[in-house]
């Protein structure tokens, strides 16, 4: 064989050779390659659940209103869950999944008749003036929460929001509802809340208080 036939030779042997490597390595190469450069979107939740809730602003009677948390109703509210006019008595209850377990709930009382005095002020301070009035208030606090129950701040003012309020938390025994019991007057109006909650920690009626410092009044030639 000539120097010609061998180099020949060799030239294609190497050819084959560099042809079987790149037919093994092209469809590895193609399953590594992505389609598309772009990277994917984050997927978006449309699930209603997820989306907070705007706070309701509840009417009631003689114009008082306040703000509801999100997750607090207004129970049996009818048509109308931010209308609670003509109504003496109303319960808003939590409904959030936290509340499942704390079961929190307030009671909201108003009085027909205007509360006499010079001021708001003198109005509240009026409320529980004397040592009796002081004594029925904290027997009734603790009979409403439970058997056994105690005072854990006392009767006094305290202040939510805007508003100055007088206020006491109680207690409960075991297994049952603490409370937190509170009056206001605004523009002679008197407005009474007992919030309950079966929290036990230190940190509790955060809710209750918020709503409650929510509360203002408007005339009812202003609301309508």
């Amino acid at each position: 064989m000539t120097d010609a036939s061998a180099h020949r030779l060799r030239t294609a042997l190497l050819a084959s050779c560099l042809l079987a490597g790149l037919s093994a390595f092209t469809p590895a190469r193609a399953e590594e390659m992505p389609d598309s450069t772009e990277e994917p979107a984050p997927d978006v939740s449309t699930d209603p659940a997820d989306t907070p809730a705007d706070p309701i602003t509840l009417r009631l009677d003689q114009g008082f209103r306040l703000d509801l948390p999100p997750g607090w109703v207004l129970e049996e509210a009818g048509g109308d869950p931010g209308d609670a006019s003509g109504r003496r008595v109303v319960r808003i209850v939590c409904e959030t999944p936290a509340c499942a377990r704390t079961r929190e709930a307030c009671t909201l009382r108003l009085r027909p008749k205007a509360v006499e005095g010079e001021d708001d002020d003198a109005r509240l301070a009026g409320l529980h003036a004397t040592p009796l009035s002081r004594y029925v208030r904290l027997r009734a606090v603790l009979k409403s929460t439970s058997a056994g129950a105690s005072i854990r701040r006392p009767l006094g003012p305290e202040r939510f929001g805007a508003r100055d309020w007088i206020a006491v938390e109680t207690e409960a025994a075991p297994r049952f509802k603490s409370g937190l019991f509170a009056e206001t007057v605004v523009d002679g109006r008197y407005l009474g809340a007992i919030c309950k909650t079966c929290e036990t920690g230190a940190v509790r009626h955060e809710a209750a208080r918020s709503i409650l410092a929510s509360v203002r009044r408007v005339e009812r030639s202003a609301a309508r």
